[in-house]
């Protein structure tokens, strides 16, 4: 690396290994200019998947608002028109319901509601495949071994010197 540690006050291109710096140099600056587009690539693929992660999250954030919004007016119209008409039918079927009648059809209509909440949630909660930045830790392993690969290369390369 010409300029480092200059010992004697001659000029650098004097040196018979001088080409060897610049080449050196070149290659340090191609080997800057490679890592730095490797990175921006990669840094660019965290970007698009975390936008698609985002997209993911939201449409599963969207299908829960959805399941408890619709819990909710399922269970606000539809219980107050079941247990009013199967209030009254129950009463009607025998003297024994008298008076009872809106009070059990209440809870069968709660019931009934509970359970399409619980299905509803436990489809929110099924595990589907989503496969988050999955290009992004494919290539994060590409690169480890390559590291690795070249680690094990340039041991070998020492070891043998």
């Amino acid at each position: 690396m010409s300029g480092w540690f200059q010992k004697s006050g001659s000029p650098p291109d004097s040196s018979p290994e001088s080409g060897k710096h610049d080449s050196a140099g070149k290659s340090a600056h191609q080997f800057r200019e490679g890592l730095g587009d490797h990175l921006k690539a990669r840094a660019e693929l965290l970007s698009i998947e975390t936008r698609e992660a985002g997209e993911a999250v939201a449409r599963k954030g969207s299908l829960a608002i959805a399941a408890v919004v619709f819990l909710f007016f399922a269970y606000a119209l539809v219980l107050v028109t079941v247990v009013s008409l199967l209030g009254r039918w129950v009463e009607s079927l025998s003297s024994q319901f008298s008076g009872l009648g809106w009070q059990l059809t209440a809870l069968a209509a709660g019931f009934l509601h509970f359970l399409v909440a619980l299905a509803l949630f436990r489809k929110l909660k099924q595990k589907q495949e989503l496969n988050l930045f999955e290009f992004t830790r494919a290539e994060f392993n590409k690169d480890r071994e390559w590291l690795n690969q070249n680690k094990t290369s340039a041991n070998e390369n020492e070891s043998s010197s």
